[in-house]
């Protein structure tokens, strides 16, 4: 049933998206692959052959869903995609192998 209350219904969902994150972030390591800096706060989940802009437009989504974060939880085998990076170190990695750069192949 859906909520009456929308703002209730918002925060409903953000928790559960925090949870499944949280989760998530715990079954990649918890820490920064390159670092080990562990603050959650900081923490991404990157793409480890650079194709997140690809998956994200196959999608239709920025970000990561609630299920999405459940998946690397459960599935060993689309988890060997993923690995922890702090922002910095993602930023960089980035920049290094230009994936923010690459053309939309269709």
């Amino acid at each position: 049933m859906p909520y009456k209350d929308r703002a209730y219904a918002a925060e409903v969902e953000r928790r559960r998206r925090l949870e499944a994150k949280i989760s998530a972030l715990k079954a990649l390591g918890g820490v920064c692959v390159v670092c080990g800096w562990s603050d959650s706060r900081a923490l991404q989940i990157d793409h480890i052959n650079g194709d997140g802009n690809q998956e994200r437009r196959d999608r239709g989504r920025s970000s990561f869903s609630p299920t999405q974060y459940q998946r690397i939880v459960t599935d060993k085998q689309y988890r060997s995609q993923f690995q922890l990076l702090c922002a910095n170190h993602n930023w960089v990695k980035r920049f290094e192998k230009e994936e923010h750069y690459k053309p939309v192949v269709n």
